[in-house]
């Protein structure tokens, strides 16, 4: 299958501005110079973006990749951003890190763990691979739209493509996180706007439902007007990126909000970061 070549909607748009900043705000904090993502990529757009940021601020990118041709897409959007003596990508058909020990000061995923034949053995090359921080974002089951999304697929007749719903639990995974000797430092939620997390433009799923409304539901030009190809991303150029904030920042109300139990409603993924205990 091709690589998937260009981010579409306003919701892949808010999704990657969000992370991106959760993620400066992560090497502000924590000061890794070594980094590994992988072996996958969940976020919905182009594959083998998410590390972006912290390469932007000096960090050494390792970056595993499950298809061939996302492994040429990506390599070209980084050497694009003058990237390409920061990041290592690579292409692992088998969704293992084979990696050495204690190599990395980070290894991540983004709403992988689900999509893997084996989360928890995932979780614990991770940790064999990480000589201090562990980070894995899983989708949100306490998200307002979880529910109706579910129920789109059953209506719609769609396999559920989202992988194992058992292994999108925080809970599970800082317990397996303890077994592997880390500690969780902190608990997160990102890409929190105010839609629900239904992975598909409304008017389809209010189709899905009520399908007396389908002649009354036109097509939406949000999937037109937040477009990006490799060539156009605009979220990791500051003055673009500026100016995308500028138009629809009014959306990050919730993602800035203080109050947890409001984030936690809205947001699409949760989080942990876990310190390895022993500090080596």
């Amino acid at each position: 299958m091709p690589a998937i070549d260009r981010d579409t909607g306003l919701g892949t748009t808010y999704e990657r501005l969000a992370v991106a900043m959760m993620l400066e705000r992560f090497a502000d904090r924590y000061q890794v110079r070594s980094v590994l993502e992988g072996p996958n990529d969940g976020i919905t757009g182009i594959r083998g973006l998410n590390s972006i940021p912290l390469a932007q601020v000096g960090a050494s990118v390792e970056l595993l990749l499950g298809d061939p041709d996302e492994v040429t897409l990506a390599e070209k959007i980084w050497d694009g951003l003058e990237l390409t003596d920061r990041v290592k990508i690579r292409h692992a058909p088998d969704g293992r890190l084979a990696v050495a020990p204690k190599s990395f000061d980070l290894v991540w995923s983004f709403n992988a763990i689900p999509q893997a034949r084996e989360p928890e053995r995932l979780i614990a090359e991770m940790c064999g691979a990480s000589r201090r921080f562990v980070m894995i974002f899983v989708s949100n089951t306490l998200n307002y739209g979880f529910a109706i999304h579910r129920l789109h697929h059953v209506a719609a007749g769609e396999p559920w493509s989202h992988g194992d719903i058992g292994a999108m639990n925080t809970r599970m995974i800082a317990d397996r996180l303890g077994e592997q000797g880390f500690r969780v430092i902190e608990r997160l939620v990102v890409d929190t706007p105010w839609w629900p997390d239904i992975d598909s433009p409304i008017e389809e799923v209010a189709a899905t439902f009520l399908p007396f409304l389908k002649r009354f539901l036109s097509a939406s030009k949000r999937l037109d007007h937040y477009t990006w190809t490799g060539e156009s991303l605009p979220y990791f150029q500051p003055d673009r990126r500026a100016e995308l904030l500028r138009e629809i920042g009014k959306h990050f109300a919730i993602e800035r909000a203080r109050f947890f139990p409001l984030r936690i409603l809205f947001a699409h993924h949760r989080g942990i970061i876990a310190e390895r205990k022993d500090g080596s």
